[in-house]
């Protein structure tokens, strides 16, 4: 049976990586604290929206709509990877008497000069891939095979791919975090921060002490032996951090 939330009910705002949707987070879900809302919206170019073109701007308007939806409720917002960022980018723009803080899985890679180098990378092999293979393809054989061999659940990658995905997105969505400047943008969230990463996402790690130093409250969790993705690869473990977290920020 579905909860009967009040209007002013604690929230999470779960926003997810590039080329996935809302049902990403399905494993997540499982194990967060039912007394929570959860809202999971699809950003620009995702799931639902493929038809859109993915941009920050649309996607901070969908944050913005999503957080407006439960106004006058406490909100933490969580992101893994590409929704790691654009939580950051749009915390700035919610008011800070509803913002409580922000859990971010894989969005410490500072991507400027040789560190843009493996995203831009990806983004080509995945144009490559689709012209020689065609997207539909990829998505229907090669993109399961790839979470299966990560570990993912079979109910939820089925989800993730009858929710649609996208290979397409993958390259405005790099260009989008690019040309957000994560490390100043930090001066601007006031809220508490947990940044999470897989000791094995090397980009990941070695921006995470310079977003550790610049932001105002920020503290680091590190899941061994993981890669990118902790959000789906360690999701029981993703969600007692996130319940530990949202139990201190808004109590």
């Amino acid at each position: 049976m579905p909860f009967n939330y009040s209007p002013q009910v604690p929230t999470l705002v779960l926003l997810h990586g590039a080329t996935l949707n809302a049902s990403m987070w399905d494993g997540v879900r499982r194990d967060l604290n039912p007394k929570y809302r959860v809202i999971v919206p699809n950003l620009p170019g995702h799931g639902s929206r493929r038809g859109e073109a993915f941009s920050f701007a649309a996607a901070i308007e969908t944050v913005q709509a999503s957080v407006a939806s439960v106004a006058g409720a406490p909100v933490v917002l969580i992101g893994d990877s590409l929704g790691g960022y654009v939580a950051q980018a749009a915390a700035p723009f919610i008011a800070e008497e509803q913002l409580k803080g922000l859990v971010l899985g894989g969005s410490t890679a500072i991507l400027k000069g040789p560190g843009y180098l493996p995203y831009w990378a990806t983004a080509g092999f995945f144009r490559l891939m689709m012209a020689c293979l065609g997207e539909a393809r990829l998505l229907r054989t090669t993109v399961p095979k790839s979470l299966r061999r990560q570990g993912l659940a079979e109910q939820d990658i089925q989800a993730m791919v009858d929710a649609g995905l996208s290979l397409r997105v993958f390259g405005p969505a790099v260009t989008g975090i690019r040309g957000f400047d994560a490390l100043k943008n930090l001066a601007a969230i006031a809220q508490p921060i947990l940044f999470i990463n897989g000791d094995r996402d090397r980009g990941m790690v070695s921006g995470e002490p310079q977003f550790l130093a610049l932001a105002r409250r920020a503290r680091a969790h590190r899941f061994e032996q993981c890669g990118h993705g902790v959000s789906m690869l360690r999701s029981a473990e993703f969600a007692k951090l996130v319940n530990l977290f949202a139990a201190e920020v808004l109590n």
